[in-house]
């Protein structure tokens, strides 16, 4: 049996809903509402210690981390393929996929917590916060949390981040004009790892994802809203306001 914890159609959360539809397979879903802190409840810390989401569950087997999860489907179920038969394709797939987690999906998440994740904070009281901190089982979680309830992020350092985003798409548009898809001319998890992220980009950032800098990257994610597999993805619970959602919250 294969079950999935997972959040909002957003973000990480995205990532092996899309995968898991794509490859038609009957899953479970466990929503787990962040927004309540039930990935901090004790009960689910015993399923993933790192207390964050996604989270498959495979007859008994735990996976953690979005990009792994992914890429354990392919390995279990490999009758529609997500990864490209030549492994140089697989080698670009597996190198895109590293730099969306590595550079920019933490670009992306510090803007996302500035704007969003700080209007949650600032909104719990301050005794029943603390309590919530002493529950987060990531120090650099706790760390986060900590940061946005109080000054949040320096102008610096969201600039960076902004200017991160901007080198992610412009690096996407370099190589969407070699390829039709991320990894190559064939649909990937190169493609999939990468919608949640790119998904927001033209209403938050437009000035970085726009038809004169980016306009095979627009093309490409008009070709990933279409896909039947992100439909149904994006048809899962969410509540998240829909005026935070271009965040990836």
């Amino acid at each position: 049996m294969l079950e999935l914890y997972h959040a909002e159609p957003v973000a990480n959360s995205m990532k092996p809903l899309i995968c898991l539809k794509e490859k038609g397979l009957d899953f479970v879903s466990h929503y787990v509402d962040l927004l309540r802190f039930e990935q901090h409840d004790p009960a689910f810390v015993k399923i993933n210690p790192n207390g964050q989401v996604p989270v498959l569950v495979h007859d008994g087997a735990v996976i953690t981390e979005s990009t792994v999860i992914n890429e354990y489907l392919e390995d279990v179920f490999p009758e529609v393929p997500l990864r490209p038969a030549d492994p140089v394709a697989r080698a670009r797939m597996r190198v895109w996929s590293k730099f969306v987690d590595e550079y920019f999906c933490p670009a992306l998440s510090m803007i996302g917590w500035h704007f969003m994740v700080r209007r949650i904070a600032k909104a719990i009281a301050k005794d029943e916060f603390e309590k919530l901190l002493e529950r987060i089982p990531l120090p650099e979680q706790r760390q986060k949390w900590a940061t946005v309830a109080g000054e949040s992020f320096t102008e610096e350092q969201l600039a960076d981040s902004r200017r991160r985003c901007g080198l992610s798409i412009q690096r996407m548009e370099s190589i969407l004009e070699k390829y039709k898809w991320l990894a190559g001319d064939e649909y990937s998890l190169a493609d999939l790892n990468s919608y949640s992220m790119v998904a927001g980009m033209p209403r938050l950032m437009p000035e970085h994802m726009n038809e004169n800098n980016a306009p095979r990257s627009l093309e490409w994610l008009a070709r990933m809203d279409e896909r039947p597999a992100v439909k149904a993805a994006l048809a899962m619970p969410n509540k998240v306001p829909e005026t935070l959602r271009a965040f990836g919250a």
